[in-house]
């Protein structure tokens, strides 16, 4: 199934990624591979994730003691990502 980032779920992945490489360029790049490998498997297996609503699924990627939540949605011949945030982020 292909797999399609949302505007904001782009927007999402470069902050995240932005965020990490002035800690650690090194932990940025993994993080980054560690996401997309995520939305690969999900590619592969769509129902992987836990259904939060009639439309939305919620799949988290393991990074660390942590992971990065996706927020998708399945539709006829792709997966639309809507979202993606560390679980720890606050999101207000």
């Amino acid at each position: 199934m292909k797999v399609v980032l949302s505007r904001r779920a782009n927007l999402d992945l470069i902050a995240q990624i932005e965020w990490l490489v002035g800690l650690s360029p090194s932990a940025a790049l993994h993080a980054e591979t560690v996401i997309r490998t995520g939305l690969q498997t999900l590619a592969v297996f769509p129902e992987a994730g836990r259904s939060i609503n009639t439309a939305e699924r919620k799949w988290v990627v393991p990074f660390g003691r942590d992971g990065f939540v996706v927020i998708y949605r399945i539709e006829a011949d792709r997966l639309v990502i809507g979202r993606i945030f560390h679980s720890r982020q606050s999101r207000d």
